[in-house]
């Protein structure tokens, strides 16, 4: 696909139809927000925009022409450096979109009071997501340090002891307010990419 329209068109009929055939009755549902495909765009030969619907807001972005995402291991974390910063994209497959990645910015979406609330969040990350931000210092320590770890260099300045182990959220449990990157514990295992699809089976 590469008419950008065509593919706002696509895009909106099929979360509207996981909406309609699918999600029905669930609870995480937002009454007040609508499906809309919103800014998408040409970047670096892919698009990229921002899928809004009642029950997540997600960053889509697809393949560009002749590239094939095909073989990727579906649920697959794959990095993309933007002007502001990296950010890791799942890989998915979605039924009449086809191979694409996402990028989870807000699940459920209790939170916003209103579609137009919700329209005015996925704008101003777009346009946050393509401009360069300076670094500050201690963002320029945290990339030296990480990249220290990653090549296994000794880092004396870290206590392991210091990190919580975070344990998998149970069923039931209450979510975190304002959390944007939850999950939603509507059956015993979840994941984004169920929630993406409207899969509660």
């Amino acid at each position: 696909m590469t008419n950008l329209q065509n593919i706002i068109d696509v895009l909106e009929a099929t979360f509207e139809r996981i909406h309609l055939e699918q999600m029905q009755g669930i609870p995480i549902l937002n009454s007040a927000i609508k499906v809309q495909a919103l800014g998408f765009q040409l970047y670096q030969g892919r698009v990229l925009g921002v899928i809004i619907t009642p029950w997540l807001m997600n960053v889509v972005m697809l393949p560009k022409q002749n590239e094939d995402w095909g073989n990727m291991e579906l649920g697959h974390k794959q990095p993309h450096k933007f002007p502001s910063k990296t950010y890791k994209f799942m890989v998915n497959d979605i039924d009449g979109i086809g191979p694409c990645q996402t990028h989870s910015l807000y699940s459920p979406m209790r939170d916003f009071a209103s579609h137009e609330q919700a329209v005015s969040v996925a704008t101003g990350f777009l346009d946050s997501l393509l401009v360069e931000k300076e670094l500050t210092e201690e963002d320029m320590v945290d990339e030296e340090l990480l990249g220290r770890v990653m090549r296994g260099e000794e880092t004396p300045e870290i206590n392991l002891d210091d990190f919580a182990v975070i344990e998998p959220m149970e069923a039931g449990a209450a979510p975190v307010r304002g959390q944007s990157d939850m999950k939603v514990q509507v059956k015993d295992k979840l994941s984004r990419r169920d929630l993406l699809r409207g899969n509660f089976k």
